[in-house]
């Protein structure tokens, strides 16, 4: 079983189905000058952007327009602020060799990205942080990485014990 089909058995059929649309995936990369992970893009296109639980927020583009964009993936945000104090990120952010591209944030203020540094997408690794300025890495997809969540394995010591809950369920923001 893929570890998309294990979510979609841990979270149920979507809700509110998140419809594929490649042509916002084909603009956020060009607007990004990077493919993005397919697995990624397979969990957002069946569930759409929304939470797993309130708790973990997923992003996806909707009109893929400038303004959206910008705020979904806030690089040059990123990368002024690793500048102004480079002991508080220890990454580079995308399009910097090896930067992180954001994809998630949870209620605690962790955020969650791609580690690009591999050519291709589906080999990238999983970075969150912590609002406390601890830093977390790990190896696997998008959807190997949320399986651990829920089997509670090789997943941030600083993310909440409690989540995600057995029954969890996914929550569209769509």
């Amino acid at each position: 079983m893929s570890s998309l089909d294990r979510l979609r058995t841990l979270l149920g059929e979507p809700v509110t189905w998140g419809w594929a649309r490649p042509r916002l995936w084909t603009a956020a990369e060009q607007y990004l000058g990077v493919a993005l992970p397919s697995d990624y893009k397979a969990f957002l296109d069946l569930y759409g952007p929304g939470s797993i639980d309130g708790y973990l927020s997923l992003h996806r583009p909707l009109e893929a327009d400038t303004t959206e964009l910008d705020r979904l993936w806030p690089l040059e945000d990123c990368r002024r602020a690793r500048l102004s104090d480079p002991d508080l990120y220890p990454y580079p952010f995308h399009p910097d060799p090896g930067g992180l591209i954001p994809w998630g944030s949870d209620e605690h203020d962790n955020e969650y990205y791609f580690l690009a540094i591999e050519p291709d997408p589906d080999e990238w690794r999983i970075v969150v942080s912590s609002e406390c300025n601890e830093w977390f890495e790990t190896a696997g997809t998008f959807c190997d990485f949320l399986v651990r969540c829920f089997d509670r394995i090789d997943r941030p010591p600083f993310m909440a014990r409690a989540w995600p809950a057995l029954d969890a369920r996914y929550h569209s923001h769509a």
